[in-house]
């Protein structure tokens, strides 16, 4: 599969789902159903859905981390026996692994100043080599591909003080 295939393929999966919730929101859902909508449903609703940083983000993320991470961000398939015997394998970033357990400043500051084994680099840190909006972004399109569900118990676990306002930024 050619490289620009690979960019391709996410680039037009991340804009069909954007297609598809864009223009959605409970109170459209309500007007029509007249009942009240699911939680995950209100999470979906309450989601930073921002096609052009979603599209940056992809974009970035196929450039610098899909080498490891995959291009689904979906890690390595060995990733959880690499953690437990210590070996580097990168791991998902698809709602399926540790990222859900993460702050947003923690997956930033992972971002900015890479990841150590034993004193040895496994991941390269990005400070100075992308900017803070550029990170933003790329957490931004993994946190897209998380269900529903699953970005919800992470938006319980550490809002509001780390969940992203409209504008993109952070609090915490």
């Amino acid at each position: 599969m050619t490289k620009s295939l690979l960019t391709i393929v996410p680039l037009t999966l991340t804009f069909v789902v954007l297609a598809s919730i864009s223009g959605c929101s409970k109170k459209d859902e309500e007007k029509t159903s007249g009942a009240p909508t699911s939680s995950a449903t209100e999470t979906e609703a309450e989601r930073l859905y921002d096609v052009e940083r979603i599209a940056r983000g992809a974009r970035l993320f196929q450039e610098k981390c899909a080498q490891c991470h995959g291009p689904d961000a979906q890690g390595h398939p060995d990733w959880e026996r690499g953690r437990k015997e210590g070996f580097a394998a990168a791991p998902p970033l698809n709602g399926t692994g540790t990222d859900i357990i993460l702050s947003k400043a923690k997956m930033m500051e992972i971002i900015r100043n890479g990841v150590k084994q034993k004193g040895v680099p496994v991941m390269p840190a990005w400070a100075g080599r992308v900017s803070s909006q550029d990170v933003e972004d790329v957490i931004t399109w993994y946190q897209a591909l998380w269900p529903a569900d699953t970005y919800q118990k992470w938006q319980r676990a550490y809002a509001p003080d780390q969940v992203p306002d409209k504008s993109g930024k952070v609090k915490g």
